[in-house]
């Protein structure tokens, strides 16, 4: 295990190297210190917490030396501070490891000007370690030289927050400049469906900007959508055109979020890819089952014409399963395949006595599926008297607000659990209230009530709450004697989502749980040679339905450099940008309190939205687009609070360039 020589942590230095009982920062644990890639520990750790150094015959002041100079070339410039002070202390350190005598207090000043004069986190945190390093162990920073390189990342609390770790500030500061196509295709960068993302993501990220403890987060999955709709409208938001420099094929099964930003990925490093989709149309679920007043379709169509435009090609009304097989696939050339068909089946309520076969009664995906079919073939469907969706998560919020669309009567939503427990975003809610849907929490469904083969009711119980078990969760459980009926037509079962288990037979070779998901390893690879998965399929349905889209986007990546590796016969790829974000995480290295740039308050701009009155009986999307003028002022909140961490070991880190020479 490494132990700690010598730091400083949190503005407490610690010197083990004379010292019997070795001590640690509190809080954290150095277990993750002992393997960056594989067997290669950290010798020396930096960010804006302090150092921590490992091997006392590790070079400190070379690893300071690589750090100062990634903050000087991440400096933007807009501030004299960063601008000034980074590259004059790059130099000095270079110098200094050199050998060369320069001015320790001039560097200290420098440094400590730069961290509390600079406007934004770069400036703020980059030159913290060394400041600790100067001001506690100075005699520490002796000359030498490095074969080894600094690994540095520049991050921030919304970047580690996104599943798809896109540069949020960055894309933020291009709107603010002025440069909405390069906003859009800094997010391009990480997946292709920018605008869809903008419209559907469940905003973890500004669930952790720290502009939220200022006044309010900032408004990135609105700013998101903006850039990509001014990219769209504007026909710039394009990949580099790749060349098929491949010759070795890739099948990709299911032609969702997933299974798009796999092949655009592959794509990029100049596979031909083949694409095979069940449906006729592009998009899995956030196509069938995302209502069009929240994800207009040709907004979808304009990305999934990027995967085109790269040349993948699209074969749809083609079911894994049905039409093909993974032999089929692997013989007729293809030499690595991609399984990505999601969770696209619904499940029932599973009540005692149910009929799955009346009409009226259908599973949320079933029901979306069935309204866009009709919106988009102008035959609409309608809901002839009283409605009663069943749940609490993303889908069954599209179902209450697309059913009170197309109702003539009161939808009803019913939920075991309370309000503030629904695993659905909280706007959902807001805006089903808004358009009339009557809400029933901690009310739980019993059986369906029917009368001459029809549902006249859904007959429910009230719950309560459950005292909390060892780890703080509180169940619920039925009232008894609270049993009564809510009179309706139709009861709509969004409760869960399943795989399609008749897409695979023990003749395809790939190993399934007891829920019919593909097991796959960290690689993403299954028990079957060449035949990689990703997304619900591997995982089911996540609690927040929405987030599986940016989820799954992030393993695509990792999926297609899998695949890369293994068609190249190399060996599975190393990710230092993700290992880093792993640490981050499992130290929680930004969990510091730490608010790095005291703003005025500067309320969030507001999103425009139709009326509710004007929502009835229509499809038309809800929110709205920001203008320019709204954009940029949102974009101005943004503090900018970066942070910069590196990680020196003791060997070479696959995949990065050499050290810097002094």
């Amino acid at each position: 295990m490494v132990q700690l020589a010598f730091g400083v942590w949190d503005d407490r230095a610690y010197d083990n190297r004379k010292c019997t009982a070795p001590s640690s920062p509190p809080r954290l644990s150095l277990e993750m210190f002992e393997s960056f890639n594989k067997d290669n520990p950290a010798s020396i750790f930096l960010s804006d917490r302090g150092f921590l150094v490992f091997d006392e015959n590790a070079s400190l002041l070379g690893a300071l030396a690589q750090h100062m100079h990634k903050v000087a070339a991440a400096s933007c410039g807009k501030c004299s501070p960063c601008r000034a002070a980074a590259p004059l202390i790059d130099k000095m350190l270079t110098e200094l490891l050199a050998g060369k005598d320069i001015d320790h207090h001039l560097l200290l000043d420098l440094a400590q000007q730069m961290a509390s004069t600079s406007l934004c986190g770069i400036g703020q945190t980059g030159a913290l370690p060394l400041i600790a390093a100067l001001t506690h162990f100075p005699e520490s920073l002796t000359p030498g030289k490095m074969d080894t390189p600094v690994y540095t990342a520049i991050t921030a609390p919304c970047i580690e927050a996104c599943p798809g770790l896109v540069n949020i500030p960055r894309y933020i500061d291009y709107i603010r400049d002025g440069h909405d196509d390069l906003a859009a295709n800094t997010v391009l960068r990480h997946y292709p469906l920018v605008g869809s993302c903008g419209r559907v993501c469940v905003r973890s990220c500004e669930s952790a900007c720290r502009r939220g403890w200022v006044d309010q987060p900032i408004s990135i999955r609105n700013l998101k959508r903006y850039a990509a709709d001014s990219a769209l409208a504007s026909g710039v938001l394009t990949p580099t055109s790749p060349k098929q420099s491949k010759t070795t094929r890739v099948a990709v099964v299911g032609a969702g979020p997933v299974g798009l930003s796999c092949a655009y990925h592959l794509l990029e490093r100049g596979y031909p890819v083949d694409i095979f989709e069940a449906k006729a149309e592009a998009g899995g679920m956030i196509r069938y089952g995302i209502p069009i007043y929240r994800l207009p379709k040709d907004v979808l169509a304009e990305e999934t014409s990027i995967v085109s435009a790269m040349n993948g090609r699209f074969f749809y009304n083609q079911k894994m399963g049905r039409d093909f097989s993974v032999d089929d696939l692997f013989a007729k050339g293809y030499q690595a395949i991609f399984i990505a068909c999601g969770c696209a089946k619904g499940t029932y309520l599973g009540m005692e006595g149910e009929d799955t076969t009346l009409a009226t009664y259908e599973t949320g995906i079933a029901f979306l599926e069935r309204v866009y079919e009709g919106v988009t073939n102008r035959n609409v469907p309608v809901l002839d008297g009283d409605t009663v969706v069943v749940g609490g998560g993303n889908v069954a919020m599209d179902c209450c607000r697309a059913a009170q669309r197309v109702s003539q009567g009161t939808v009803h939503l019913v939920y075991r659990r309370t309000e503030a427990d629904a695993p659905c975003d909280p706007e959902e809610i807001k805006a089903a209230r808004e358009e009339g849907v009557v809400f029933h929490f901690l009310c739980g469904q019993k059986e369906l009530v029917l009368e001459n083969g029809q549902i006249t009711g859904l007959m429910v119980q009230d719950m309560e709450r459950t005292a909390p078990d060892a780890s703080g969760r509180r169940g619920v459980r039925p009232i008894p004697g609270s049993e009564h009926i809510i009179a309706c037509r139709h009861v709509i079962a969004a409760i869960g989502q399943m795989t399609d288990t008749s897409m695979l037979t023990e003749q395809d070779g790939i190993e399934r749980d007891r829920k019919g998901c593909i097991v796959i390893n960290t690689a993403h690879e299954t028990s079957r040679a060449g035949v990689f998965a990703g997304g619900d399929c591997t995982s089911g349905p996540r609690a927040k339905g929405a987030s599986t889209m940016i989820m799954g986007m992030g393993q695509a990546y990792f999926a297609a450099r899998s695949i890369d590796r293994y068609l190249s016969k190399e060996a599975v790829p190393f990710d230092a940008r993700w290992r880093m974000s792993e640490w981050i995480a499992e130290g929680k290295l930004l969990n510091d309190g730490r608010m790095l740039a005291p703003k005025t308050l500067k309320k969030r701009v507001p999103l425009h939205e139709l009326p509710a009155e004007s929502r009835k009986n229509n499809f038309y999307e809800v929110e709205q687009t920001m203008s320019k003028e709204e954009a940029w002022a949102e974009a101005s909140r943004c503090m900018r609070c970066y942070r910069v961490i590196s990680v020196l070991t003791q060997k070479a880190i696959p995949g990065q360039p050499k050290a810097k020479e002094a």
